[in-house]
């Protein structure tokens, strides 16, 4: 389980799933997605939490004061999980500090790579990046970001882990964002052997 605080959660995994009383408190960090009038969506880990009844409404607001893609500090219980999903149980938020929220804010939309004559796109949307074809999503990954890939290999700058969603939980690739700003991207592949990967968004 790739969730900070989930290492003692690994062993009840299975029966907790079995079990719709699961429940686990949480102490983590993680990114503010997006707030609407049914409550928030925070990213940590590779896991998409939604906010649900009982939750604090002073946390609530905490979340829904913050831009989207902000990195916050939050404490609460986890409940119903799944694949990569749960439900949370929301009970203290506040804004936290992390270097690689700017570069996740920028990178946020659809990207071509440069040269590349097929319909093929990249979209990142939250913390969850999608690889596009004639308009049909293919694969779809969660990311994790940091200073270093999955086997603990520390790279310069911001590095995106990918884990493929609804597949086992070890890391589909790793990513080194080298320059991005609000129409380049570029990424080297710092896990496999596509070298670096210069990206131009799309303009919707």
């Amino acid at each position: 389980m790739r969730l900070s605080p989930f290492a003692v959660v690994m062993a009840l995994v299975i029966p907790a799933l079995a079990t719709p009383a699961f429940a686990e408190d949480i102490n983590d960090t993680g990114w503010k997605i997006s707030c609407d009038d049914a409550g928030c969506q925070i990213a940590s880990g590779g896991f998409a939490l939604w906010t649900t009844e009982g939750s604090d409404p002073a946390a609530l607001q905490a979340l829904h004061s913050l831009p989207d893609m902000s990195a916050v500090n939050f404490l609460g219980v986890l409940q119903n999980m799944g694949d990569s999903t749960a439900d949370l149980v929301l009970a203290f938020a506040e804004r936290a500090d992390n270097i690689n929220e700017g570069n996740l804010q920028v990178m946020q939309g659809d990207w071509k790579p440069v040269g590349e004559q097929t319909p093929y796109f990249i979209r990142i949307i939250g913390m969850e990046y999608q690889e596009w074809t004639n308009d049909e999503m293919g694969e779809n990954f969660a990311m994790i970001a940091g200073d270093s890939c999955a086997d603990g290999t520390a790279h310069t700058g911001t590095v995106i882990s990918l884990y493929r969603l609804g597949d086992d939980p070890d890391a589909d690739g790793c990513w080194q964002v080298e320059y991005v700003d609000a129409k380049t991207l570029s990424m080297r592949d710092v896990a496999g052997d596509f070298g670096v990967v210069d990206y131009t968004r799309i303009q919707n």
